[in-house]
């Protein structure tokens, strides 16, 4: 019985909240999320996202397949006081944008896609909303949770409309172009598709203990077509679930090997061959690693006061926040220099935390951040750390983001 003055909660209220926490934790320790595809007949109008594609791609800007992937898990029970440089971006100077629309920024939030060139477009009503997203040619390609274990990935028009779904061990990941998915299918198939068509490039097995995600695809280079009698050939890059097992590559040309002795989680992948990495986890549980250049066979360079992650869409830069932390996400996040491993941005959230990041078009790092009431969308300038507020805060439960970054 409960004492006078005592909260009380109900078994829903439980229930919802485990569901919830449960969701959260699985999508950072596995990176977050078998219709056959065909889009000959798929026209898509959004004409100003793909003239903004081209012109980044003609630029040099447009660089990488990026996935969100905090690993708080590999965190708790560490050191969590490792020296970081001191901040570079002040968030308290920040400048609000009226417009949450704002070119180059791209993202989902409040059941609408608002795209780079100013459009908003409502998104279906689900029972689950949408955890992770690409941008593929002119479609969204957008996952959900299934309810049970995988999730099911949506292929959406500028329009709204649903023109294909097939379900998925994980999110769904986009080469440098855009212009080809890859995924892992519930049958352990590693599958890619580009317009028009699709292939497996290999197989995996999904058996685990328990609910564990046994394997996760991360990233793809190449393309646009993965038939493995064309030049160019795709790459996708995997991860396992099941503890210190090796990531792996599957190529279209018909191999499959560990993408470098050691090498336990790849974050990222260019078409000019670098790969953003774990390689060690040390005694005190920090975590190690940094860009891999495959050509050389080693590392640019090293670190254990960061993860580096994501690479912008010029390869100059890499997004990394602190190597270690409990909770929900990071206490802070940086832009460090792929070249020097300088660090040229941070943002630190007072009383909070970041939970996903996404570089934008134009290179700038797109993230959300909760102060422990609200929610805010940042951007942050690589090259000084400029941060800019985008849009007001949002209220709301610290595992309950409004917002989910489209990754490029």
């Amino acid at each position: 019985m409960n004492q006078p003055n005592e909260p009380t909660h109900s078994a829903s209220d439980n229930t919802a909240w485990e569901e919830a926490m449960s969701r959260d934790f699985d999508a950072r320790v596995r990176d977050l999320h078998e219709a056959p595809l065909d889009f000959t007949s798929v026209k898509g109008k959004a004409n100003r996202i793909k003239r903004n594609r081209r012109a980044a791609v003609a630029g040099g800007i447009l660089g990488v397949a990026a996935v969100v992937t905090p690993v708080a898990v590999l965190s708790n029970g560490g050191d969590t006081d490792s020296e970081q440089p001191p901040f570079v971006g002040d968030p308290t100077d920040s400048e609000t944008i009226a417009d949450p629309a704002t070119p180059a920024l791209d993202y989902l939030s409040g059941g609408a896609w608002h795209q780079a060139d100013d459009d908003v477009v409502r998104l279906p009503d689900n029972s689950q909303p949408y955890d992770a997203a690409v941008l593929w040619n002119d479609l969204l390609v957008a996952t959900r949770w299934d309810g049970e274990v995988y999730s099911v990935a949506d292929v959406i028009d500028d329009e709204g409309n649903v023109v294909d779904s097939f379900e998925t061990v994980s999110s769904v990941v986009v080469n440098e172009s855009g212009s080809t998915i890859a995924w892992i299918d519930t049958d352990g198939n590693v599958m890619t598709a580009w317009d028009g068509d699709e292939a497996s490039i290999g197989t995996v097995d999904l058996t685990a203990a328990g609910e564990t995600i046994a394997y996760s695809g991360v990233a793809i280079t190449g393309g646009p077509s993965c038939a493995e009698e064309e030049e160019g050939a795709c790459v996708v890059y995997v991860n396992s679930g099941l503890g210190d097992d090796e990531s792996r590559a599957f190529s279209s040309d018909g191999t499959d090997d560990i993408v470098a002795p050691g090498v336990t989680k790849v974050f990222d992948a260019t078409d000019s061959g670098t790969v953003s990495v774990i390689n060690e986890v040390t005694d005190d549980l920090n975590t190690c690693g940094g860009p891999f250049d495959l050509d050389e066979g080693a590392l640019r360079w090293s670190t254990c006061d960061y993860q580096v992650q994501q690479i912008s869409p010029d390869g100059r830069y890499v997004a990394a926040p602190q190597t270690q932390y409990d909770g929900l996400g990071p206490t802070s996040l940086s832009v460090l220099d792929a070249r020097t491993e300088e660090e040229t941005g941070r943002y630190g959230a007072e009383g909070g935390f970041i939970r996903t990041w996404a570089w934008t078009i134009d290179g700038q790092l797109l993230f959300d951040a909760y102060d422990g009431a609200n929610w805010h969308l940042y951007s942050m300038a690589p090259d000084g750390g400029a941060i800019t507020e985008v849009g007001d805060p949002v209220g709301g439960g610290d595992v309950d983001s409004p917002y989910t970054l489209i990754q490029h």
